[in-house]
């Protein structure tokens, strides 16, 4: 008995393309550009990343390859700038630890270190006064060879004083004997440094700091009495 023949198989029509991306206008998207220039020159910050972030997006709506690659770059250099930061950040914390706090329980400096000039007291050493510059000065035990000690620290009055630098010096020169006991000797090995902080930039700073200060070479021990 003959089988029942079956119609062929009809196909059906193949899908339609997808519709074409979106077209490129030639121009290279401004926040691509902007967050490129700002990463490249070290602007690693909360700007970069939303330039970078808004010119992707954008550049991919738009089909600007160009842009794209730009943000991507942007972005790219602004996560290696933040994780330099980052292990800049994590090696001064570290050092500080280790290194532990500038003095000890007696007040004097423990090892050689850099502080603040604001945080300098009579009996300091400094190592090489003649190479500090700014407002940080490293120090180190007296014990140790060093060039300067710190003879005093006090404050010019606020008013009365018509000549500063003169007040300075005179007040460095009476608190020096009463730090070691004597008048500066006519053939000491050292002279009386005055430093102003207001003439080291610290504007309207009354404070005064009083070194003595090697002629040559170094010294050891304390000029205290």
């Amino acid at each position: 008995m003959d089988q029942p023949s079956h119609p062929p198989a009809q196909f059906g029509y193949a899908p339609p393309p997808p519709p074409p991306g979106p077209q490129w206008n030639g121009k290279t998207n401004g926040f691509s550009i902007a967050a490129l220039a700002m990463s490249l020159i070290g602007c690693a910050g909360i700007f970069t990343i939303v330039f970078g972030i808004v010119g992707l997006n954008q550049s991919r709506r738009n089909g600007d390859k160009r842009g794209k690659v730009f943000a991507i770059i942007a972005l790219s250099i602004t996560g290696l700038w933040l994780l330099v930061f980052a292990v800049a950040i994590g090696v001064a914390v570290v050092r500080d630890v280790a290194d532990g706090p500038d003095r000890d329980a007696a007040g004097v400096i423990r090892g050689e270190r850099s502080i603040s000039l604001s945080d300098l007291r009579a009996g300091d050493c400094a190592k090489d006064l003649e190479e500090q510059t700014g407002t940080s000065i490293d120090v180190l035990p007296c014990s140790s060879p060093h060039s300067s000690e710190v003879v005093a620290i006090f404050d010019l009055p606020s008013t009365g004083v018509t000549d500063p630098e003169a007040a300075a010096e005179a007040g460095c020169e009476k608190a020096y004997q009463t730090y070691t006991g004597q008048k500066v000797p006519e053939d000491a090995k050292f002279f009386l440094f005055t430093a102003r902080m207001a003439e080291l930039g610290t504007t309207n700073d009354p404070t005064v700091l009083c070194f003595a200060h090697q002629l040559t070479g170094t010294t050891t021990g304390s000029l205290k009495r």
